[in-house]
């Protein structure tokens, strides 16, 4: 995955968590880092995680080792 969007929902179509939703959040204001959260489900969630990564490279890596590969969809998060 060659571009990681910040605050809009994707579907992970192949990988880990294949299914689920998830969002990736770079929180500059407190703790420069970034979270990824996952959901099951937007409507009515029943599942779910998240992850962090110190900075770009380490979220690549992340992507890269859960072999993810994203639909990014139009809408965006407006809260984490």
């Amino acid at each position: 995955m060659s571009e990681i969007p910040l605050d809009r929902y994707g579907r992970i179509v192949a990988g880990e968590n294949e299914g689920y939703l998830v969002h990736v959040h770079f929180d500059a204001e407190v703790t420069g880092r970034y979270y990824v959260y996952l959901v099951d489900d937007l409507e009515s969630p029943s599942d779910g995680g998240d992850y962090w990564a110190k900075d770009r490279e380490e979220l690549t890596n992340l992507v890269r080792l859960m072999e993810w590969r994203v639909e990014w969809l139009e809408e965006e998060c407006h809260s984490s």
